[in-house]
């Protein structure tokens, strides 16, 4: 029976709740703010609103989250034991708000993408996706200079699109990479190939980005995400038809890859970056690697920790290392909760994708996209990016769905067999 306020099954509340979710998403292009002020963006804006409103309205915690949330507290309260000494106070409310409003929004993604897996799933990253294209399109846009005063959207002579800083542009773009690749795997129609615009849009641009942890992050994530995909396909067609796509992906990034550096300016830059070190990396004052070794000396020294956003102020270089730098912040309690965050949420998410789901390709997307992002981690901080934990929290949201719903257990790195059968998708309204 259809409800006279929206379709079948779906009050009209909620239609209007995910299409909230999904503007919020589409906001996520643009995350500039003036690097000295700690002003928030109109996704943040927006973002703790719709949190504050959805769970006034109804959503729920899954009771399998408590782990991870723990975790997160664990990390606040480090933060806040080491801030009761630190020497720039005016940097530690500021800081420890940031990271409880970050940490809200992974608890909401979780939450949201819990109560109707492949549905939200879908919408959140059809919209991430957009948002994507938009901001690599303006990067695209102001570094060749296409229009008048379109070099706000560069930096150093790199492409940043709508965000403060090249290194934090180019990551943003991964996860739509990976989702376009696994749509144009599984398409069943030609017509699916207007996805390879977006694809090289968004290769373009991340390649102009110039950020070698990005360029490392995208092909550590992409080689996760094909050999996972392979490994868990279920027929020969399917791998074949994997293959094809894989093989066409790979054909526009190199296409992409290969028109870029025909231009003398990308090349010289490109040829300036790809390397393993630069000039600032090795300096034996200020370079990054001595700023990696200071930082752990100094965790050592003071094992309840610094406060946040301190030991930039006193290092005058930040730690480069998510790592060090939520070790040196909040001690030992809050560095080895975040460790043990991130291998209980590889560890879980490892063996959901063992599991015959529906959401078991997106899954995979998710799960390297945050597998990458955990690498490139060990060269720079992504505690206060965004979209990590727009990532972290769709991946334990859809986790707990597959892990409460069951399902076979199959081995991953396995030959595809024939005929083998889905299993229906459960889902279960957010109200409840």
């Amino acid at each position: 029976m259809t409800d006279a306020r929206g379709p079948p099954g779906r009050p009209l509340a909620v239609l209007l709740a995910e299409c909230l979710v999904v503007l919020v998403i589409l906001t996520s292009f643009y995350v500039r703010s003036d690097q000295t002020q700690d002003n928030p963006s109109p996704y943040d804006l927006m973002m703790a609103g719709t949190i504050a409103l959805l769970f006034l309205l109804g959503l729920r915690f899954p009771r399998r989250l408590g782990p991870p949330a723990a975790f997160w507290g664990l990390i606040v309260a480090g933060f806040g034991i080491g801030a009761m000494d630190a020497l720039y106070m005016e940097r530690v409310k500021p800081a420890l708000m940031t990271t409880v409003y970050l940490v809200g929004s992974f608890l909401f993604f979780a939450s949201w993408v819990y109560a109707d897996p492949m549905r939200r799933l879908s919408q959140i990253f059809w919209a991430y996706t957009a948002a994507a294209a938009i901001a690599a399109a303006l990067g695209i846009v102001g570094y060749f200079g296409l229009l008048p005063g379109a070099e706000i959207f560069t930096e150093y002579g790199r492409a940043r699109g709508t965000f403060n800083d090249p290194n934090v542009f180019g990551p943003f773009l991964v996860a739509p990479v990976l989702f376009l690749a696994w749509k144009l795997s599984t398409a069943q129609s030609v017509r699916s190939l207007w996805m390879v615009l977006p694809l090289g849009v968004l290769v373009l641009a991340l390649l102009l980005s110039f950020s070698r942890g990005a360029w490392g992050n995208l092909l550590f994530a992409g080689l996760v995400f094909f050999g996972l995909t392979l490994s868990t396909s279920k027929s020969y067609l399917q791998t074949m038809r994997l293959i094809f796509f894989g093989a066409l992906a790979v054909v526009v990034m190199v296409g992409v890859v290969g028109f870029a550096l025909s231009s003398p300016k990308v090349a010289d830059l490109f040829a300036q970056r790809a390397s393993l070190t630069q000039s600032y990396d090795t300096d034996p004052d200020h370079g990054r690697f001595q700023s990696q070794s200071r930082a752990l000396a100094m965790a050592l020294e003071k094992p309840l920790g610094l406060g946040p956003a301190q030991w930039a102020m006193i290092n005058k270089l930040d730690t480069h290392n998510v790592y060090l730098h939520i070790l040196v912040g909040g001690g030992f309690l809050s560095g080895l909760a975040f460790i043990a965050l991130i291998i209980v949420t590889l560890v879980r998410g490892w063996r959901a994708i063992g599991r015959d789901s529906p959401e078991q390709g997106i899954l995979i997307v998710i799960y390297a996209a945050v597998l990458g992002h955990v690498g490139e981690a060990v060269i720079i901080d992504i505690d206060n990016w965004r979209h990590f934990y727009l990532l972290m929290g769709t991946l334990w949201g859809v986790m707990l769905a597959v892990e409460e719903r069951g399902g076979v257990r199959r081995r991953i790195l396995r030959m595809p067999s024939r005929g083998a059968p889905d299993i229906a998708p459960g889902a279960s309204g957010f109200l409840t």
